[in-house]
């Protein structure tokens, strides 16, 4: 599950790009609580081994078990699959090893996006359950992880859930994607089978992007889940005009039904997409480095530079992208600023996952080094900045 906010395609190699998909699915989500619904300050927490016994045995978070029991209300044999999907903060920078266990089986990895090389990350991981594993009614996920290089081996997850896709459709639904291009515009639409089943439609977009998912991924899926309410994904009017040019891409509608309001129909995917024609350019630009970890708490200035090799008089808009934990800014005036220009960025401590999309004055950008800076005075996390780090995505003229 992924989604908006197109920018060009990431150095790094992207894996092989899955082929599209041929026909819809019925999903059925089953989420846990919340961490913030749960009965205190210990649930979706796990600890590395030697917690308990070191220093911070007797913190509350110290305690958590690791422990996550779900409910399966189909029978495996109805299954063509099913996944464990996750809304995890990597916690500790240093922290290693991540895994869990479903009901005694054998150990499976969650995916590494950094947390391991001490850099901030939140991710929302999909993995794959082994469906013998897997059984009608009560489930017991294990998460462990180890110490790695940190001082206390440690993270969570706000929510978590299990996903099921039925081998046979449930019930009488299709449903496929259609768009219409209208200037820098795509007008997506739903054709439904039947139309007063749909509860709600939420359009998904694979394209080359910032990661705003932290998978480390750029040409990908995008979007994510904020306590189990999707975030950051394609609207019905789609605004490629800060989109670089590209071709591939595609969307695919996830279909919320009034039957059943944990039932999704995930649509056949629509591709052939691709950017207009146009007489500017759209272009991406990445930190050239990244402080690990890249966090300011205790008055400590963290920095970093975007290098910008274009002539500022070329560039008509202008937008910076950025991921953070946000664990308060305390009483600095202005925690985050580009060129000494101040952006609305933090929030208001709640130790929350938000992700910014930040108009830039094209004024205050300069060709070369842009400095990005991070200032909170709080003793205790600060504002953190995830994976991939802060971006800019720059339209200039050609």
């Amino acid at each position: 599950m992924r989604a908006l906010a197109l920018l060009a395609l990431a150095s790094c190699g992207a894996p092989q790009e899955a082929p599209p998909e041929e026909g819809g699915r019925f999903v059925r989500e089953v989420w846990s609580k919340s961490r913030r619904q749960g009965s205190g300050s210990t649930t979706n927490r796990v600890n590395s081994p030697d917690t308990a016994t070191g220093r911070f045995k007797d913190r509350p978070e110290a305690k958590a078990d690791g422990r996550l029991v779900l409910d399966c209300p189909v029978a495996p044999s109805e299954l063509a699959s099913a996944e464990l999907y996750l809304e995890l903060w990597g916690g500790h920078p240093g922290t290693a090893n991540k895994a869990f266990t479903l009901n005694g089986g054998a150990p499976t990895p969650l995916p590494e996006v950094g947390a391991a090389d001490k850099h901030c990350t939140y991710s929302y991981p999909a993995v794959p359950l082994r469906l013998p594993e897997l059984r009608m009614g009560e489930n017991v996920f294990q998460f462990s992880c180890e110490r790695g290089s940190t001082f206390w081996g440690h993270f969570l997850f706000e929510i978590g859930a299990l996903r099921l896709v039925y081998r046979e459709a449930p019930l009488p639904f299709r449903a496929r994607v259609r768009a219409k291009a209208e200037g820098e515009r795509v007008l997506l639409s739903l054709d439904a089978s039947d139309p007063g089943r749909v509860a709600s439609v939420s359009y998904v977009g694979f394209y080359d992007g910032y990661d705003e998912n932290g998978d480390g991924v750029g040409r990908d899926w995008h979007g994510f889940t904020k306590e189990a309410r999707p975030e950051a994904r394609v609207p019905e009017s789609w605004d490629l005009s800060m989109i670089p040019d590209q071709e591939g891409i595609r969307v695919r509608a996830e279909v919320r039904l009034k039957d059943d309001p944990n039932l999704l129909y995930v649509t056949p995917e629509l591709g052939g997409l691709r950017t207009p024609e146009r007489a500017a350019r759209v272009a991406l630009f990445r930190p050239a480095h990244i402080p690990v970890p890249f966090w300011s708490r205790a008055s400590r200035v963290m920095k970093c530079t975007i290098p910008v090799d274009l002539d500022p008089a070329r560039i008509e808009r202008a937008e910076l992208h950025v991921a953070i934990w946000d664990g308060g800014k305390g009483n600095t005036p202005d925690p985050f600023t580009l060129n000494g220009q101040a952006l609305p960025v933090a929030g208001t401590g709640r130790h929350d996952l938000l992700y910014r999309v930040v108009p830039v004055e094209t004024a205050s950008l300069r060709r070369g080094p842009n400095e990005v800076r991070v200032l909170s005075d709080t003793d205790h996390h600060g504002i953190e900045v995830l994976l991939p780090g802060p971006a800019l995505v720059v339209r200039f003229r050609r």
